[in-house]
């Protein structure tokens, strides 16, 4: 790393047992504070961080980041980077042991510090809302809102039928029928209702800034977005916990760009045929759609985006990308968090805990601050949602060394159903019993507030069951970030460490891998399944005259199997965990023929021999492969055309 760093690290006035002595960083930081009064210490920090110029400066501390900010000076040119890790929280408090709190701060700090430099600049486009709000309610309690945003916001109402005596001031506006639909995002939603009392009537489409919907009676008919809140059962906290919202989303800021796409390595199509498409489906909010202008490929919606990261998921290709945490961010913090420490050898039984913003990450900081003691073993990783996570990534911590992984979420997920998720750790624990690693090294722990102390105990008995694992961090970083790409780097080390090719696996639910059988005996080699394949899994290699199938590269989406003129493809929905999977494999084997006149080799054995028994299955066409013309068919197309000219002078009539 080529920043120059300074740590300003807290011991909370010599309450915690942080030690430099026992810290193991990645590289020597140009200035290192241990301090133990910030409001006072951090000045000398600061006045040092000037003087040496700092590019980076990590803080763990828990007083508020103001006093930093304004200690170090506001953001520019001359300002250092400034990153904060509170390791009172996440290692002293919630793990007793000394010795255990300081190597997890050790690969903490290392993973802070070496991902820094991985972390993408955030791109943003700009965005306007208005205060136009729609208040869709089955109580009078909707006027309770609208009147404490009524001096920045223009609410209006669709109420429910069955409430009766609902009365709003005036200029307010009342429409009777319930929400059937909304679509849109923040500044552009679109909301259609309808009266439930003449259900012959046509629906009504509104348009607002916002919208907010008060139910009693049952789940809202939508789910929560940016701009879009539910309120269930709602309490006077709630009310004003979405007023404050509805404040912070009125006007200009601008809104991140969640996703990247690379349309040159997408399965979305090839050759005008449509292929893949699985994360128009994965989206749980119809971001994404087939481009307008091209078909083959995708568009993302990005002023509609809500980051949950299922897309980038979801795609075996990696051509939908995340921004924050971005592949290579996420890969570089695995991996220094799962390298061996000095010392501690290679029998760790460490465990990758894959947590959302929500829920996940309160989790931890209520088991810091409490706290509520659990294994120092766990390290975090934190990402929006969880189902941002892949098989990739599940399957990459393994190869990493990690002995189990945990992903930690929300109760009720606020992007609805975890169906992709659980494919993804279904792939994971059918390739983990494959190897014989065993499928138990991975959970799914849910946890909503007041069920605090149950789901840590639920992670530190997963934690503690855990049996050290046979694969070890060999020293080799990650070599790949395409999810696809992942997937088979950790196969070839699974392979390699534990000694066993498992051989094929089946699936129980759809997963984007398939072999596909190809019946060498009636394939003609003409290269139809090579022209259309989007992920380049089929290839002709023209020196050994050799159709090829890289196995793991198959993304299923068929096209091969539509396209073959032969039918002689055939896509199983299965995996092979052999070596031979990893890279092209002949399945079809030829040679070629010599032109019968100049010798030139001019046509695969298997096509000639095809187009042969087609042409002569023809009564109509024998008189024209007979004398002269007998081997027409087996010379070169310029011999051919030669002969065929010779004969028309002799007066054949082709």
């Amino acid at each position: 790393m080529a920043a120059k760093w300074g740590l300003f690290l807290c011991n909370c006035g010599k309450t915690l047992s942080l030690d430099s002595q026992r810290l193991v960083l990645p590289i020597v930081p140009s200035v290192l504070s241990f301090a133990s009064h910030p409001e006072i210490d951090i000045h000398e920090f600061a006045a040092r961080a000037k003087r040496e110029q700092l590019e980076r400066v990590l803080i763990s501390c828990c007083a508020p980041p103001s006093l930093f900010d304004e200690a170090l000076g506001p953001a520019g040119a001359q300002a250092p980077k400034v990153q904060f890790l509170n390791l009172k929280e996440s290692c002293f408090q919630a793990h007793p042991d000394s010795k255990q709190a300081h190597a997890k701060a050790t690969r903490l700090l290392r993973a802070a510090m070496e991902t820094a430099e991985a972390q993408d600049t955030p791109t943003f486009n700009p965005l306007n809302a208005g205060g136009r709000i729609l208040i869709a309610t089955d109580s009078p309690q909707g006027v309770e809102l609208a009147e404490q945003i009524r001096d920045v916001a223009q609410p209006f109402f669709v109420v429910a039928p069955a409430v009766s005596g609902f009365e709003a001031p005036s200029p307010w506006q009342i429409y009777r029928g319930r929400v059937v639909e909304v679509k849109g995002r923040l500044s552009d939603f679109h909301v259609t209702i309808e009266d439930v009392e003449a259900p012959d009537e046509p629906r009504r489409e509104l348009q607002a800034d916002q919208v907010v919907i008060i139910s009693h009676d049952g789940p809202a008919p939508v789910k929560s977005r940016t701009g879009c809140h539910l309120l269930i059962n709602p309490s006077e906290a709630d009310f004003d916990r979405v007023a404050g919202r509805i404040r912070d989303q009125i006007g200009e800021f601008f809104k991140t760009v969640h996703v990247a796409y690379n349309s040159e390595v997408c399965a979305g199509g090839t050759a005008s045929q449509e292929a893949c498409g699985i994360c128009i489906t994965a989206c749980p909010y119809e971001v994404i759609s087939r481009d307008k202008q091209n078909h083959l490929r995708m568009q993302v919606y990005q002023m509609a985006c809500e980051g949950c990261g299922a897309c980038v998921s979801a795609c075996p290709t990696s051509s939908l990308r995340f921004t924050e945490p971005s592949p290579h961010e996420l890969y570089m913090r695995l991996g220094a968090l799962l390298s061996p420490l000095p010392g501690h050898g290679n029998g760790e039984r460490l465990t990758i805990v894959f947590h959302c913003g929500e829920q996940g990450r309160r989790l931890l900081e209520e088991a810091g601050r409490r706290p509520l003691p659990y294994p120092a073993s766990v390290l975090p990783v934190e990402v929006p949602c969880l189902r941002y996570v892949s098989e990739a990534n599940m399957l990459a911590a393994y190869r990493l060394g990690a002995a189990g992984v945990v992903l930690l979420g929300c109760e009720t997920c606020q992007h609805g159903e975890r169906e992709l998720l659980y494919q993804k750790s279904d792939f994971c624990r059918l390739t983990l019993d494959a190897f014989g690693l065993g499928p138990d090294r991975l959970r799914l722990i849910t946890v909503d507030e007041g069920a605090e102390e149950e789901a840590i105990e639920a992670l530190s008995h997963f934690t503690e069951m855990l049996e050290a694992t046979p694969i070890h961090w060999d020293g080799r970083p990650m070599q790949h970030w395409g999810n696809r790409e992942v997937v088979a780097e950790a196969i070839a080390i699974f392979i390699e460490q534990t000694g066993k090719e498992p051989g094929r696996r089946t699936f129980d639910s759809p997963h984007p891998f398939a072999f596909a059988d190809v019946k060498s005996s009636g394939c003609t080699m003409c290269r139809a399944c090579v022209n259309v394949c989007p992920v380049h899994a089929f290839k002709l290699e023209e020196s050994t005259q050799s159709l090829q199938f890289k196995h793991l590269a198959c993304v299923a989406c068929g096209l091969c199997e539509q396209v073959c003129p032969e039918n002689v493809i055939t896509l199983r929905q299965e995996i092979y965990f052999e070596r031979d999977a990893l890279d092209y494999k002949t399945v079809v084997q030829d040679s070629l023929v010599s032109c019968a006149k100049c010798g030139k080799p001019y046509i695969n054995r298997k096509a000639l021999e095809t187009v042969e028994a087609r042409v002569f299955s023809f009564d109509s066409l024998l008189d024209t492969f007979t004398g002269n013309r007998r081997n027409l068919l087996r010379m070169c197309p310029d011999c051919r055309a030669v002969i065929a000219m010779l004969e028309v002078d002799k007066g054949w009539k082709p």
